[in-house]
């Protein structure tokens, strides 16, 4: 930070001044900006225009793998707030742990995995007395002309953002982060400096977690800021983007497009 440090214009509390200030006010997520699984952009023209995607099993896994961090950080939190002991709050929080995913939806017998990520996660923060992480924190993304009701993954202490994917990184995930990032400035007034992406994966029965620091640098803040003019451009003019000659299995239009 001290070698590329940021600069106040590019800082969320500037909304009504460029290069903060949109283009257009469209109520954009911040996948839709950041997230470039399609290389043409054809499956933000697709949803713009009502066209139903495919909830496949990449969607449905990330979904659950969400609602699973959310479930272990209120548990945790709730266990340990009461003062029990690590060791106790995790006994307690492990001998409900099925009914409290099935209550998420999460068959225990078909998707183990779940079972053992719920699991390690609370385990992990229960032996470090953590209740620091806020959990799906909701910020009014409007005048940057995001949508009014950000879900952002996660708060952790220090202002650092916190985003949760399912499957393999790609680096535009980082510019999710920056997206939260001025979002929280718009909305909080505080600086936001720095991310964390934790990947989760699974192969057959087992599970993978690991994680990533960012620096929110001025370089993510400027390519989330273009890419978002981007996605205005390209829904302003009505023009159809080609289909791509690489689709992702995870994309919900495959079937449309393919």
């Amino acid at each position: 930070m001290e070698q590329d440090p940021i600069e106040d214009s590019l800082r969320g509390w500037n909304w009504d001044k460029p290069p903060i200030r949109p283009r257009a006010y469209l109520n954009l997520g911040v996948s839709q900006v950041a997230y470039k699984y399609c290389p043409t952009r054809r499956d933000i023209y697709l949803r713009w225009n009502n066209v139903k995607g495919c909830r496949n099993i990449f969607l449905r896994n990330g979904s659950l793998v969400h609602e699973v961090f959310h479930l272990a950080n209120q548990d945790v939190r709730r266990e340990l707030i009461q003062g029990f002991s690590p060791w106790v709050a995790y006994e307690n929080i492990s001998r409900r742990a099925v009914l409290r995913l099935k209550k998420i939806g999460v068959n225990v017998e078909k998707d183990g995995w779940l079972l053992d990520l719920y699991k390690s996660l609370t385990l992990s923060w229960c032996a470090d007395k953590w209740i620091g992480f806020i959990s799906e924190y909701r910020v009014d993304g409007s005048p940057l002309g995001l949508s009014k009701n950000l879900h952002v993954d996660g708060l952790a202490e220090g202002s650092v953002v916190i985003e949760i994917k399912y499957g393999r990184p790609y680096d535009f995930h980082k510019l999710g982060l920056a997206g939260y990032a001025l979002a929280l400035e718009c909305f909080l007034e505080a600086p936001f400096d720095y991310g964390i992406l934790i990947y989760v994966s699974n192969n057959s029965s087992q599970i993978n977690v690991s994680w990533e620091p960012v620096y929110i640098s001025p370089y993510l803040r400027k390519e989330f800021l273009e890419a978002r003019d981007e996605v205005i451009d390209l829904i302003l003019s009505e023009r159809e983007p080609p289909i791509a000659d690489f689709c992702p299995e995870s994309c919900p239009y495959r079937g449309v497009c393919r």
